[in-house]
């Protein structure tokens, strides 16, 4: 079980590193990525899923390195509900350790960066236009979408190959941020970690690290999780 904990700890690492790191390139002052986008963010998303979803297969887990995929695997019978906990603990130790890396690669730019809201956005995904009820309706609808097409990723694409499926995995994040995440940014029960970080760590001139809306982030994903698992078992992927 440490191998799991240790693979779903790196695996994450490396998602969230990659994801939150070009979120903190487009946002914060005079770094040279400055403007980049939201394309930028998303390649970025899906490329650091690719890489943490090899690493992770390749040191001794299924490779899930997102809470909510998680239980959607538990749900669909992949996984049993007893070896959830590594999966779910080296998940969020993974994150922690991805906001300290993400402070660091851009330590002398957060206090060239008045807007505390843009920080924060380099540790935990928060919408665009805070409306709870439809937050919560957008997070549902992008993570169930998201969700099954890991099944039928996982049903098609890794019997063949592990490394193609990892890549279409990647791509298929790419894909879900740019054309679902424009709301919220597609929290996907991702940023409990780094949003701790972020609680923990002396960035300069940063904001609370805004609690009252991480709630949305895990459970609008993780409904979207169980009822996807619901659909792809019916429908024959698991």
């Amino acid at each position: 079980m440490m191998n799991v904990f240790l693979a779903e700890m790196i695996g994450s690492m490396f998602l969230l590193v990659f994801g939150f790191a070009a979120i903190a390139s487009d946002y914060l002052n005079k770094s040279h990525g400055n403007g980049g986008g939201w394309l930028m963010q998303a390649l970025s998303w899906g490329i650091g899923l690719s890489l943490g979803l090899f690493a992770a297969t390749t040191i001794g887990s299924q490779g899930h390195v997102n809470p909510a995929v998680t239980l959607a695997f538990v749900t669909a019978g992949i996984l049993p509900a007893t070896e959830a906990g590594p999966y779910l603990a080296g998940q969020v130790t993974g994150g922690m350790f991805a906001g300290l890396i993400v402070w660091l690669l851009y330590l002398p730019h957060w206090a060239a960066t008045e807007d505390k809201d843009a920080k924060l956005a380099c540790f935990a995904m928060s919408p665009g236009i805070r409306n709870i009820p439809a937050n919560f309706v957008a997070e549902f609808l992008s993570f169930f979408i998201f969700a099954f097409g890991i099944f039928l990723i996982s049903k098609v694409v890794f019997p063949v190959s592990v490394i193609a499926g990892t890549f279409a995995t990647g791509l298929w994040l790419s894909a879900a941020i740019m054309a679902t995440g424009g709301q919220t940014g597609c929290g996907y029960a991702i940023d409990l970690g780094t949003r701790i970080a972020h609680q923990m760590l002396p960035i300069a001139g940063k904001r609370d690290s805004d609690w009252g809306y991480a709630w949305v982030n895990l459970l609008a994903p993780g409904l979207a999780a169980i009822a996807a698992a619901f659909a792809a078992t019916h429908l024959g992927l698991v």
